[in-house]
């Protein structure tokens, strides 16, 4: 089963300390039903499980106390923690319920009040609560069958990440994207387009207040070779763009992520289309990769520059440079020094096959009109570095 290292603490600012947590972007993973309606319309979704927890659960005064930290490992539970320490917020995609050190109630994002009957406790550095919390807050039933095993009811719908405070809930369901602040009920923001959705992880990033990014990756099929990568740009709590790529990943080689952002735009890469896009959603660029290169492949931008852009497609993994007004690109390994073996192996070897990692090429960085490049190819067992001068 899963452990979880926890941290001895004490007092408010100790709690969030035991989970692991910095202020409002701290990750806990865990169960999620609301009380009430919500909890009602998703019981279809819950089932019942046993586990064995490294940190065994214990009873004092009559009530049981479980490790919260290790125990939502396997439920739909986010947690992020105020700024100063103060209050730990326990986020689901349909409730949000906040925790104080030494207070021996809840309460939700209505604001009401849940008596929990006493307070966390911290026992060896790990963080205690009350099955209470779980039950009233969450409607999570926590059964303790003694010593380190519980029996529980709940469910794990929704990957989850949060930054700035800001929660953002991907149901494993539909690609449905939730989103609010730590203390709030998310709300729908829109779907993402997920085909074969599997093995989710997703990563917010702030852009400023009122936009955020959420990259989504998928893996699925067996083996999970098949990946899906999806940029997600939100504005005012919505989605206004949003791209996709997929690679059937035979070779097992590490794929690279694209960039970030450009000059303040986010690029979103769908299929072989670039796009630079305002916060706001706007389009301000557009490149179509496949003309450009005459590649007809999904693509990867690994470096945007004002000379230049470097792309790679999936399937052959070979670096392209980009005149970024011209429409003209050149397959760089072709103009490096490269020996006979090596440029053989790259244009000869099966991309399907394990071992193969495309031209082998990592871009370093870019100074006085040359780029550079560290190269290696685990098959040759040779490393080496280049200089190329840019060509436009």
């Amino acid at each position: 089963m899963k452990s979880v290292k926890s941290y001895k603490i004490t007092g408010a600012a100790a709690l969030a300390l035991t989970l692991v947590l910095t202020p409002l972007s701290g990750v806990l993973s865990g169960s999620a039903q609301a009380a009430s309606a919500a909890v009602a319309q998703k019981e279809s979704q819950k089932t019942s499980w046993n586990v064995e927890l490294t940190n065994a659960p214990f009873k004092k005064n009559g009530v049981v106390f479980v490790p919260i930290k290790e125990l939502s490992e396997y439920l739909d539970l986010h947690i992020t923690v105020t700024p100063n320490k103060k209050y730990v917020y326990i986020n689901s995609p349909f409730e949000s319920v906040r925790i104080a050190s030494g207070q021996s109630k809840a309460v939700n994002a209505k604001g009401t009040s849940i008596a929990l009957g006493t307070t966390p406790i911290v026992k060896h550095g790990v963080t205690y609560v009350p099955t209470s919390l779980l039950a009233k807050s969450f409607g999570i039933p926590v059964k303790w069958n003694g010593k380190s095993k519980v029996s529980l009811q709940g469910s794990k719908q929704y990957a989850s990440g949060a930054v700035g405070g800001m929660v953002f809930w991907l149901s494993r369901e539909d690609g449905t994207l939730l989103t609010g602040q730590a203390g709030s009920v998310p709300k729908k923001a829109g779907k993402a387009s997920i085909e074969h959705i599997d093995l989710l992880n997703i990563k917010p990033r702030k852009i400023n207040p009122s936009s955020y990014v959420v990259d989504i990756n998928n893996s699925y099929g067996e083996p999970h070779i098949h990946e899906s990568h999806i940029r997600v740009l939100i504005y005012n709590g919505m989605i206004v763009n949003a791209g996709s790529t997929y690679y059937a990943n035979f070779s097992g080689r590490n794929t690279k992520p694209n960039i970030d952002d450009y000059k303040g735009n986010v690029a979103i890469m769908n299929g072989s289309t670039l796009q630079l896009v305002h916060p706001t959603g706007k389009v301000v660029k557009t490149y179509n990769l496949e003309a450009i290169t005459g590649v007809k492949d999904d693509f990867v931008v690994e470096a945007i520059e004002p000379e230049f852009l470097l792309v790679r497609p999936y399937k052959k993994a070979t670096l392209f440079i980009v005149h970024p007004t011209a429409k003209q690109s050149i397959l760089i390994y072709q103009n490096l020094q490269l020996d006979d073996e090596a440029k053989k192996l790259i244009e000869e070897y099966p991309p399907n096959e394990a071992g193969y990692v495309g031209d082998g090429l990592t871009y370093t960085g870019f100074k006085n009109q040359k780029l550079t490049f560290n190269w290696s190819h685990p098959l040759l067992d040779k490393n080496k570095t280049f200089t190329y001068k840019l060509p436009f």
